[in-house]
């Protein structure tokens, strides 16, 4: 049987251009190839974008609660010989596990592309959580970003009217017009000290340097 593939980074860590370049390469085998991405995804609206201003348009444009195993989308994707997933962090744990039922029972490779944590340091969704449960492969993205000193990039910090923040709601789509809004790629030694210097595990920790100097 096929397999279901979890492929992350942070941000702009070359996710969509990874699916972009995936397509192409079935496209020039003339292999079908199906992309999927949730509507909750609203930069580009029925096209992926990659940063280099490479586009396709997706196939199956998930609503938040609709199942990928109704005879309509079945239609789109039951001939393909993979099916491409974009920012598969914002699916739900339900859509997760109908991919893995399609890799499984009907033969089609699955590859999802995405966050694995939040701007808070935590796992992104519900869905994320059940994709590290049931993936058959899990692997970070090779050109990872970086962090702006220069370090791997691990973290999605978010800055809110150019402060960094962990607090407020988990999904904020950077599509370039929010200009409040913006997400920088931190590796884990800046994240602590731009993101989470001021929480209360960090003044802990101070206080104890302090006591033993």
């Amino acid at each position: 049987m096929a397999e279901m593939v979890f492929k992350y980074s942070a941000m702009n860590g070359g996710k969509t251009l990874n699916i972009l370049q995936t397509a192409h390469s079935y496209e020039e085998n003339n292999f079908k190839f199906v992309i999927v991405k949730s509507i909750k995804d609203t930069k580009g609206n029925d096209f992926i974008l990659s940063r280099n201003g490479m586009k396709r348009k997706v196939d199956i444009l998930l609503e938040d609660n609709e199942s990928l195993l109704t005879e309509e989308n079945y239609q789109i994707y039951y001939t393909a010989k993979v099916i491409l997933v974009d920012e598969v962090e914002l699916l739900n744990k339900s859509q997760i596990k109908e991919l893995w039922y399609i890799a499984h029972l009907i033969n089609i490779p699955v590859l999802c592309f995405g966050l694995k944590s939040n701007f808070k340091g935590e796992i992104f969704s519900e869905g994320v959580s059940q994709i590290f449960a049931i993936a058959d492969i899990i692997e970070e993205i090779g050109s990872s970003s970086l962090c702006r000193c220069g370090k791997k990039a691990i973290f999605n910090a978010r800055k809110e009217n150019d402060k960094f923040t962990d607090v407020g709601p988990n999904i904020v789509i950077d599509d370039g017009t929010n200009k409040e809004y913006e997400y920088v790629p931190l590796c884990s030694d800046c994240y602590l000290k731009y993101v989470k210097i001021g929480s209360e595990e960090a003044k802990k920790l101070a206080n104890l340097v302090d006591k033993i100097k």
